[in-house]
């Protein structure tokens, strides 16, 4: 086993034992994470070497020789990774632990006549292998660092932040999408401005979504201020109209109305209707995405048509509103009613028509008090002519009620 910390810098000596220049960054080949090409520092140039070319590697004996005829490679940019520039004191994601760390050093391995990439160092050992490196002989500083904790990441479990070689891209992009959009919002918000712009751009559109949706208010802005209008626009489309306008609301005019002419015109309009409304009224907390019945569908018809709709549209829904003629509201079905009933029975002899809706001017505070007063976990809004325009969502008013705290 070897670390960068301990190779970097060593001297690289030509076949006849002449000294070339200094050993400066190793290039990783991303489909076998094995070192495909030594990167030498010879005054202000940078030469590279095939590994092959490489006859003697020995951080035991502080010297890298060259075999006989070596002849420098070109660079490949397009593919490289290189441990050094894009690994080492870089922010990652710890794929396993779920979280963001800071690379303070890697470890490699021989494996024949190959030199393998094991894992990513992030504890204190590394760090202090780090510091002493080149101020202490090797020997020393091993003993100092084994007396530390050694916390270490496979390197099958660490996500580049900004992922060089489509190999790699796939690899985040494939764990990251098997993660909670929890977690993976708590990973944005660990980052910086640009590391949270590159992460997300890494991630396919539903799966950046369902994150973002997650992500503080702030973050979200910034996030979506950082990115090319057409991006941002599909990210948005695949977010509730609510959630999308609440983004929107905390960017400049200039920027939101850049996003919005991106955005298909069906979802821009219900998001700009949206942001007519004051953040801290029902119509501000609303999304215009939701499921409702019809009066005059069976409970046959109904579930038929619950079914078929997205899940996070019923979600957090425990009475369906029923809608006649012009969408007006006309009652509400309480699920456990509508499941529960003949599937040849109307939805309507279900339903209460007493329905606690809120108009879009309704204060929060009132909407708040609905709530506990019914324990709801949705309320319809209903425009002054009983017309139902959207929905709110107990999450809705648990996600203000925690940003105002």
């Amino acid at each position: 086993m070897v670390h960068l910390s301990e190779i970097l810098g060593l001297p690289v000596l030509d076949a006849e034992g002449a000294r070339f220049g200094r050993l400066d960054d190793l290039q990783v080949d991303p489909v076998h994470n094995r070192v495909d090409r030594v990167l030498v520092k010879r005054g202000r140039e940078q030469v590279v070497f095939p590994w092959a070319s490489v006859d003697t590697f020995s951080p035991e004996s502080r010297r890298v020789t060259l075999a006989e005829g070596a002849q420098p490679a070109p660079a490949q940019e397009g593919e490289a990774v290189l441990l050094k520039r894009d690994v080492l004191d870089r922010q990652i994601i710890d794929i396993q632990g779920r979280k963001v760390v800071r690379v303070n050093d890697i470890m490699l391995d021989t494996v024949g006549e190959d030199l393998a990439l094991r894992r990513v160092e992030v504890g204190l050992a590394g760090a202090v292998r780090r510091l002493l490196s080149g101020l202490l002989p090797p020997r020393m500083v091993r003993q100092v660092a084994d007396g530390l904790s050694e916390q270490g990441i496979p390197w099958d479990f660490v996500g580049l932040v900004e992922p060089r070689s489509a190999r790699i891209k796939l690899k985040v992009h494939q764990h990251l999408a098997r993660m909670h959009p929890a977690d993976l919002a708590d990973i944005i918000e660990d980052l910086g401005r640009v590391e949270r712009g590159a992460i997300v751009n890494a991630m396919d559109t539903e799966t950046a979504a369902q994150a973002l949706s997650e992500v503080e208010p702030s973050i979200q802005a910034s996030v979506v201020e950082g990115m090319h209008p057409e991006r941002a626009a599909d990210l948005l489309e695949e977010m509730q109209p609510d959630e999308a306008a609440d983004i929107l609301g905390e960017l400049t005019e200039d920027r939101s109305r850049e996003v919005l002419d991106a955005m298909e015109d069906e979802e821009a309009e219900d998001v700009r209707e949206l942001l007519t409304f004051h953040e801290n009224s029902a119509g501000g907390l609303m999304t215009t995405e939701f499921f409702m019945a019809r009066s005059h569908w069976t409970i046959k018809e109904t579930l038929a048509h619950l079914r078929e709709v997205d899940e996070y549209l019923v979600s957090d829904l425990d009475e369906i509103p029923v809608v006649g003629e012009g969408d007006r509201l006309v009652g509400v079905a309480p699920i456990a009613r509508v499941v529960r009933a003949d599937e040849d029975d109307a939805i309507t002899g279900v339903m209460r028509r007493e329905a606690r809706a809120v108009t879009p001017g309704t204060p929060f505070d009132e909407v708040v008090e609905r709530f506990e007063k019914y324990h709801l976990r949705a309320l319809v809004v209903a425009d002054e002519f009983g017309i139902v325009v959207g929905l709110i969502s107990i999450e809705d008013v648990f996600s203000r009620l925690v940003g105002e705290d």
